[in-house]
Formats: structure tokens, sequence, C-alpha cells
């Protein structure tokens, strides 16, 4: 999958790659002149976003294949398919890339596609080959993968810009002209790259697709004989294959932490949704309450053919030692009953909690992450899941000045300082209140790149009260201002 892009400094440029090059647009020119000769839309590049939305269009492309790839390069760009087999379930291999091109413009994405023998041909037939009639695929029939690439520039063998320096300076441009030369001489000449991405692209070394994502370890699914128009069919469908799913989970000792449940249909692409949970569980019918919540929301746009549930994510079964007087642990598996239904009613978002994450503005050291679904993927018995949950939620906080529990908004102070610029009395809630001992300053200052530079002082007070403030001195004026209090 390709698309056009041109990037200037830390922003991408993308524009319509016809037009762009009618009006003489190209890679390399500055983003000024670039606007000024074409409509633009400018956009902060954000490689990581990027590859996020990359994995789930991977996701998505699984309807299309069982096994779908990113491609091995940093970053990549494009996917890859294994359709082998597949094309005669749709019609033929074009009727299948037809289908795909089709499914990717109604998503508003323009994708250039490419079947062939092997992925290294494959690949440089998206990129680099010109597609007939105006279609946004090529087709390479089966064993033409020679004929295919010899017109096609080097660079559409997936090779390193030296290599291709190398071989420009020896005027071979074409992969026809590499292939008139001996492999012999090649392989003393240049770097083992180039003899492997050769072998690669004529099938003579297979090149596997690794998929975005191991296939889960606990899964059920049911092809019906039949198609089904019955909605209250296929939820009991749904409720036996949960049942087969948590009988496997609990013979682990395991709970489901997120499941997804699959509905193929017959006139349009699988309805999927997300089950999530708060606290791990293998009990069936909490499972499958959960799932039927989450199906009264879902529209199916065709007779049902065949129904799958996935364990995405799964933990060990929580097990306490029951209190003798206490009823701490059923008021803890009331809250995770109530999280659960909560958010598969009102969606998995719509229900958070706050965390913290290191930031050095305290009003935005947090974020928000769903309550439910956020267990980690442990199936192999080696792994600790205490380390790898560590692991996920980031670095640990450390601060060297204890900060309050809770913030409220900056509040500016009247305050009266002492003669080396301290805070010594300041009016708080209608009282004059006077400052017996402080504590910093923790000095806090933000980059140029969050826009308007942040500078503080924050100090840890003590009033004759015996109260406890969290205050800090803006740095470019000397305006004090109250930022928390202690407990």
């Amino acid at each position: 999958m390709v698309y056009e892009q041109y990037r200037q400094g830390s922003f991408r440029v993308a524009a319509c790659s016809e037009g762009a090059r009618r009006r003489g647009v190209f890679p390399g020119m500055p983003l000024a002149e670039a606007t000024a000769l074409t409509p633009a839309q400018l956009e902060q590049d954000d490689p990581g976003a990027d590859l996020a939305a990359l994995q789930e269009l991977s996701q998505w492309c699984e309807q299309f294949s069982p096994l779908v790839g990113l491609e091995n390069s940093a970053p990549p760009e494009s996917l890859l398919l294994d359709i082998e087999g597949l094309a005669p379930l749709f019609g033929g291999e074009e009727a299948l890339v037809e289908r795909i091109a089709r499914s990717f413009a109604r998503r508003g994405l323009v994708a250039r596609l490419a079947v062939a023998d092997t992925v290294g041909t494959a690949w440089a037939a998206a990129h680099y080959a010109a597609c007939d009639d105006g279609k946004t695929y090529r087709i390479v029939p089966s064993g033409r993968d020679v004929a295919a690439l010899e017109s096609l520039p080097v660079e559409a063998l997936r090779l390193s810009p030296s290599t291709v320096r190398m071989l420009a300076r020896l005027g071979i441009r074409r992969i026809g002209e590499l292939l008139a030369l001996p492999r012999a001489s090649l392989a003393s000449r240049f770097e083992p790259e180039l003899i492997e991405r050769l072998n690669q692209a004529l099938g003579a070394v297979a090149e596997p697709i690794a998929s975005h994502r191991p296939p889960p370890e606990i899964a059920a699914e049911r092809l019906l004989e039949y198609p089904l128009d019955e909605r209250g069919a296929a939820s009991a469908i749904l409720g036996q294959l949960i049942e087969q799913v948590a009988a496997a989970l609990a013979a682990r000792c395991q709970g489901a932490i997120q499941l997804e449940c699959r509905f193929d249909c017959q006139n349009g692409e699988p309805a999927r949704f997300l089950v999530g949970l708060f606290e791990a569980s293998a009990a069936a019918g909490h499972l499958l309450g959960l799932a039927r919540l989450q199906l009264e929301q879902v529209r199916l746009p065709g007779p049902v053919t065949a129904v799958g549930v996935s364990v995405l994510s799964a933990a060990r079964l929580p097990v306490r030692q029951q209190e003798l007087f206490a009823d701490e642990r059923r008021d803890r598996r009331q809250l995770a009953l109530l999280a659960d239904r909560l958010s598969n009613r009102l969606q998995r978002e719509a229900v958070s909690r706050a965390v913290l994450v290191p930031d050095a503005q305290p009003e935005y050291a947090y974020r928000y992450e769903p309550l439910t679904g956020n267990g980690v993927r442990h199936f192999s018995k080696k792994k600790d899941t205490r380390r790898a949950s560590r692991r996920l939620a980031g670095p640990a906080l450390q601060r060297p000045w204890p900060r309050p529990l809770r913030l409220q908004s900056a509040e500016p102070l009247e305050a009266l300082t002492a003669p080396k610029g301290m805070l010594a009395q300041f009016d708080y809630r209608g009282r004059r209140r006077r400052v017996l001992r402080r504590w910093g300053p923790e000095r806090i200052q933000t980059g140029w790149w969050r826009g308007r530079p942040i500078g503080r002082d924050y100090y840890r007070i003590e009033i004759e009260s015996g109260e406890r403030f969290w205050v800090f001195r803006r740095l470019h004026d000397g305006q004090w201002f109250l930022h928390g209090v202690f407990d």
C-alpha cells in the first residue's frame, strides 16, 4: 500500500500526487512555494501515530486474509497479505483485489495494490509498476516475476541507498540490467543484501509474512451451513462459543481481560466488537452478559454465516483468602461488575481513570485510560505478569519533593515577600496567613516545543495553623500562585 507524501521540516504536506506534479511540486521544494502552487493540507509529522494507524489498518485487513503483516522496514509503510488459496472464495484474484480497493476507497484511502508469487515482486509492482486502464492495482501472472521486474528501477528491490548509489555509478539502473550480470561477480562486489533481495523477489529464497500480531491461543468459531437471519439465534451461538472459551480459560486458571466477538455476514464486512473487563474472569454467564450488551448496539449488515470468539488478553484469576468478618472481597467484586457493565454499555473509552505520567508541568502529569480491557497478554507460563504490568505502565515517577494528592486551578495570591524574594505572608480566603517554614524550590521549566514556555519555582510551605500548601512563583514576573493543599 503506497501513498504520496512530501516532507518539509517537521511537517508532512499531503496533496494530490498527479495534480501536484502537473503544478511542479516535488519532494524537497520549500513549504511556502509548494503551498503557493497547489492546495495542501499541513499536518504535524507524527511517526508514532502513522505506525499506530497502519497497525489498526492491518487488523481491519484481516477480513481479506487470515495472515496480514507489516513490511520489514523502519518505519513500515506497506501491508502484506497472504491470499494463497483464497481467490476462489471471492471469484478470482482480480475480483478479490477489486473488492479490497473498493473497501479502501470507502474508508477514504487510495491504495496501490499488487498480487504476485513473491513478496518482493508484489512490493516492487505496487511501488513502481504502472497500472493499466486507470486501475489502482497490478496483477503479475504466476511464473512471470522476471518479466514484471526487468523494466523496474533497482530501487524496487528494496535495496539500501548506498547499494543503489553504487549500482548507479556502474550504470546499472534497471533490474533487467542487473539480472544480465553474472551472479558470482555480484556476490563478490556487493553486500549480501543485493543477492538476498534478488533471490527473494525471484522466489529462490523464501520470505514469509510475519503476522502483525500472534493469533489468539484461545478461540472458538462456528461456521454455519445456512445463513442466519435471526439475531436471537446468532446470540445463542455466541453463548455456546463463550462457554467453550471460558472452559479453556478455567483449565489454565486464567480469566479473560479482553474478548473479540466476530460475526461474518453474507452481504457486508464482518461485524466485530470488543468486550473489556476490569478484572480477569472465566465466568461464562458474566462474559456472555457483557457480550450481549455490546451486541444490542451492533448492526449486522446481512445474514450471519459464521460466529467467532477470541481471547485477546488474559490474566491469572484473582485468588484471595476469605476474611472472617470483613466484606472487602465482595465490595471489590461488585465494583468490578459495575465497571464491566458500564464500560460495555457506554463504550470502553467512556469509563476511564486518571493515571500519572512523567511530565514537567504538574497540571499535565496525567492521562486518562479506559478502566477495562487493560490486562497484559501472557498466555505463556514462563512470563511474570507483575513485571510485564510494570513495563507497560512506563517509567516510575521519581520526584525530589512531595506533591499534594489533589491539585486545584492556579490561584493568584496577594503575597507579601521577604527581602530575598521569599514568601512571608499572603491572603487566602479572606485571612492573612503567615509562613513559618518552607521547603524548596523545585524549579519547573518547559521547552519551546510546548508553545509558551513555563518557568516556575515551587515551594511547600507551612503556616501558623499547621496547614501546608503548595505554591509557586512565576519566574518571568515574580507573581505567586497557590496550586495545591496537602491533606
